[in-house]
């Protein structure tokens, strides 16, 4: 993202798609050809302005590092997710969101059982993109891989990033993953690439405050924040920079291109439009959400169990996609006169879809598909079925919901059997795809499509979910992050 920040248009754009591709490229199988939710439906991601999902992976591995031992603690071969986050971009409308996923999320992976979404990644990208499309009904566009050394390259590149902390911390894993953090007085510090990845990578972080150290509660939820807060930075500074200083630019396109690996359909062409489109974005404009989480200890280990309704909240105030408005009720009802039934119409209509076939994707292919249709209704992709042998796709509705079951049904490819689910609340359908889904006829309902809201009431609207603690100080002691002081140089 900060290359993408810093490259322009002119003499640079020959250099720089040269530069781009050189960038190491993989397959990643089961990446998303149709457009994320939030915007107008168009043939491919980024075309024509169409809304994509990246998905952002950070990766401890020291593979190529000759001074590892700088990273802190002991020398680990292989590599984890340090960091997952999907970055949300809306070109048409020049907007950026950014989704972090918990690496510790308690989650089904196909042919692993339940376990953390980390030891999905640990399994390949294939595997990764495939259960949060599954699990999350988020449809992944795009893959980025950034290891330890491109990080640090990029923050040395651009000549170190200022960041005030509010007051003496350090990293006590006191293990191989202790990140080598030590801030031993409060103040603004230039950090630089090891001393970024220290900030960024610190879980088990220690706070001073009235002569004793304390640890912090919240482990990788707080290090997230941190995280979030630290990417606006970069962005502030990488725009600070402008694009006159060839040196700087070649330092950090170089850092990116040696140790970056992206999906093999990510083209340089379309990085360096998404570069012309994005190369004013304001980063204070940019919401950052945390998928809502309640932790648990499952097997003797620490997980975070996902808060399935906050969560979906988040996801669609996160793609830009409107909450559906209840029907309106009559004021002030009389105790003889009781009020009438919600009107269970496509406009309070909830429709939840599951995989009931075992075909990869398949939830959410239907979910991307039902949206892209234009039915005016909240589209929820929640995952699996129950089993894997539902042959024909099912539509189960709640009291009151036989008619907007039989609307859906008749848009579904394929056929589909509607049943009661006494179980479902009013207004609420679920689709459960068979082996014999087809898809959603195009143009099935033309309603107006549903906008992207500014960014300001994202991020407000993102504040109120309740769970989603990225608006919660980034640090954990008595002065939070509190904005750097008049003359700190911060």
């Amino acid at each position: 993202m900060v290359a993408l920040c810093l490259v322009g248009a002119g003499s640079l754009y020959a250099y720089v798609s040269y530069r781009f591709g050189q960038i190491h490229r993989v397959t990643v199988h089961g990446l998303s050809a149709a457009p994320a939710p939030g915007g107008h439906a168009t043939p491919k991601p980024g075309s024509d302005g169409a809304p994509m999902n990246i998905l952002v992976v950070g990766s401890d591995t020291r593979a190529g590092i000759s001074d590892s031992a700088s990273l802190g603690g002991a020398s680990v071969g292989g590599a984890r997710s340090d960091t997952m986050m999907i970055v949300h971009l809306d070109p048409a409308a020049g907007t950026a969101s950014l989704l972090s996923i918990p690496r510790d999320l308690w989650v089904p992976i196909q042919g692993w059982g339940t376990q953390r979404i980390n030891a999905a990644f640990n399994n390949g990208p294939d595997l990764l993109v495939r259960t949060i499309e599954d699990d999350l009904g988020i449809p992944i566009n795009h893959y980025v891989d950034v290891d330890f050394d491109s990080f640090r390259q990029v923050v040395n590149a651009i000549g170190g990033v200022k960041f005030w902390y509010p007051e003496p911390v350090r990293d006590n894993d006191l293990g191989v993953n202790d990140s080598g953090l030590n801030i031993t007085a409060p103040g603004c510090y230039t950090l630089t690439g090891d001393m970024a990845l220290s900030l960024v990578r610190t879980r088990h972080l220690q706070y001073y405050d009235n002569g004793a150290w304390h640890f912090e509660a919240e482990s990788d939820l707080a290090r997230i924040r941190r995280q979030q807060l630290f990417i606006k930075k970069v962005i502030t500074k990488a725009e600070a920079l402008g694009l006159t200083d060839i040196t700087k630019i070649n330092g950090v396109v170089g850092g990116v291109v040696s140790n970056l690996t992206v999906d093999a359909g990510f083209s340089p062409s379309e990085m360096i439009a998404l570069a012309r489109r994005y190369r004013n974005f304001n980063p204070s404009s940019l919401p950052t959400a945390t998928l809502p989480t309640t932790p648990a200890v499952i097997g003797g280990a620490d997980v975070l169990l996902l808060q399935k309704d906050p969560a979906q909240q988040v996801i669609d105030l996160w793609e830009g996609v409107q909450p559906s408005t209840p029907a309106a009720q009559p004021s002030s009802p009389t105790a003889s006169t009781p009020a009438p039934a919600p009107n269970v119409g496509a406009g309070s209509l909830t429709v939840g879809v599951l995989n009931g076939s075992g075909i990869a994707h398949q939830a959410a292919a239907a979910t991307q598909a039902l949206r892209n249709a234009g039915i005016n209704a909240s589209i929820r992709g929640t995952g699996a079925a129950s089993n894997f042998d539902y042959q024909t796709s099912v539509i189960e509705y709640g009291p009151g919901g036989q008619a907007d079951a039989g609307q859906i049904q008749s848009e579904i490819s394929g056929g589909a059997q509607i049943q009661a689910d006494p179980g479902l609340s009013a207004g609420t359908l679920v689709l459960i795809t068979g082996a014999t889904y087809l898809g959603v006829h195009p143009g099935a309902n033309p309603t107006s499509p549903t906008t992207a809201p500014p960014p300001a009431s994202v991020a407000s609207a993102l504040a109120a979910v309740p769970g989603n603690t990225s608006n919660a100080p980034a640090f954990p002691g008595p002065n939070g992050q509190d904005p750097a002081p008049p003359g700190s140089g911060c």
